[in-house]
C-alpha cells in the first residue's frame, strides 16, 4: 500500500475504456458470477463473483473473450478488466440477487462453498482504433518493495501527453496518484522520461512509500497510467485527502472515470500497467 509523507494511502482497480463518445452503443443485459470459498474469505469471495459477472456482462455485448493476465489472486480480476477496456465497460449495475451453493461431496472433507451473485449491467460497447504510434510507457525504481521502500514512478509517451495515474491495491480503495493537489498540470513532453514525484517534490514533501496490508507479509498491486490528448479534470471530481483524490467505492470509479475518460477519442489516449509486490520482513 502506498503512502506519502507517512500517510497510508490503498488503491483498487478501475474501468479504463478506449472509445470514441461519438460512436458507442449500449445494452442493458443480465449475467451472473460465482466463486469458490477456497483459501480466500467469503468477502473476497463475494467480491470475485461480482466481478466476474461484469466481465461475462461485457463479453455479452461485446462479443469477445476477454484475455486475461497472470497476476496473484487478489489482482487477478483486476487485470481481466484492465484488458477488457478496449472492448466496452459497465456504466450503471444492479445486483438482482445471491445465491450460495453448498456441495458436500465427502464426509471428511469440509463442503464447497459457492457464491453466485445475479446482476442487471448497462454495458457501453465503443467503437474506434487506436493510434498505433501514440505510446505509454511506465516502470518503477523496484519491482519488489519492502515495507517503508520509496517508489518512483517513470514514465514517457511517445506524443505530448497529459497523465493519469492510479494505483490499484488489494485493500479494494482507488487513488488518483498524478495530477494530485501540489501538481495539478498533468501535462508532459514526449518521449522525455518524466518521473512522479518530481526529484524536487521528493526533495522537498512528496515522497510515494508502500506498505503491506496489516497482518499481511506480501501484497500485489498495480500502477495504471492513462495518456490522453487532452486533459480529463478527474482531480477536480474527487475527496482529496491530503495530497491525492480518493475513490471510497468502486461504483463512484466506474462511473466517474468512464464519464470523463469517454469523452476523448479511442485515437488520443493510450495506457500501461505495472504489477509490483511488497513485503513485509516481519
Amino acid at each position: 500500500m502506498i503512502s506519502a509523507v507517512r500517510i497510508l494511502l490503498g488503491i483498487f482497480f478501475i474501468l479504463l475504456l478506449f472509445g470514441e463518445v461519438a460512436a458507442v452503443e449500449s445494452r442493458l443485459v443480465t449475467s451472473t458470477g460465482e466463486a469458490t470459498l477456497a483459501n480466500i474469505t467469503p468477502e473476497e469471495a463475494q467480491e470475485l463473483a461480482l466481478k466476474r459477472a461484469r466481465l461475462n456482462a461485457i463479453e455479452k455485448v461485446c462479443v469477445i473473450k476477454l484475455q486475461a493476465e497472470t497476476f496473484v489472486r487478489n489482482l487477478e480480476v483486476e487485470a481481466d478488466f484492465i484488458h477488457s477496456v478496449s472492448y466496452g465497460h459497465i456504466v450503471s449495475e444492479e445486483i438482482l440477487r445471491w445465491d450460495v451453493d453448498v456441495d458436500q461431496k465427502s464426509l471428511i472433507r469440509p463442503p464447497a462453498i459457492t457464491y453466485r451473485v445475479s446482476i442487471k449491467a448497462e454495458v457501453l460497447k465503443e467503437k474506434g482504433e487506436p493510434d498505433p504510434f501514440y505510446q505509454v510507457n511506465v516502470r518503477l525504481n523496484k519491482m519488489v518493495f519492502e515495507c517503508g521502500d520509496e517508489m518512483i514512478i517513470y514514465v514517457n509517451t511517445s506524443k505530448p501527453s497529459y497523465l493519469t495515474v492510479l494505483n490499484f491495491s488489494a485493500d479494494g480503495s482507488v487513488i488518483l496518484l498524478f495530477p494530485n493537489q501540489i501538481r495539478r498540470n498533468s501535462h508532459i513532453e514526449a518521449v522525455k522520461e518524466f518521473q512522479i514525484p518530481s526529484p524536487a517534490d521528493r526533495d522537498d514533501v512528496l515522497k510515494l512509500r508502500v506498505s503491506t496490508l496489516p497482518g499481511h507479509k506480501r501484497d500485489t498491486e498495480l500502477i495504471k497510467v492513462i495518456a490522453t490528448r487532452e486533459p480529463i479534470g478527474l482531480l477536480e471530481g474527487l475527496l482529496i485527502r491530503g495530497q491525492y483524490g480518493v475513490m471510497d467505492t468502486v461504483k463512484f470509479a466506474v462511473t466517474e472515470i468512464a464519464r470523463m475518460i469517454s469523452s476523448i477519442p479511442v485515437k488520443d489516449r493510450a495506457e500501461a500497467t505495472v504489477s509490483y509486490q511488497i513485503v513485509s520482513p516481519d
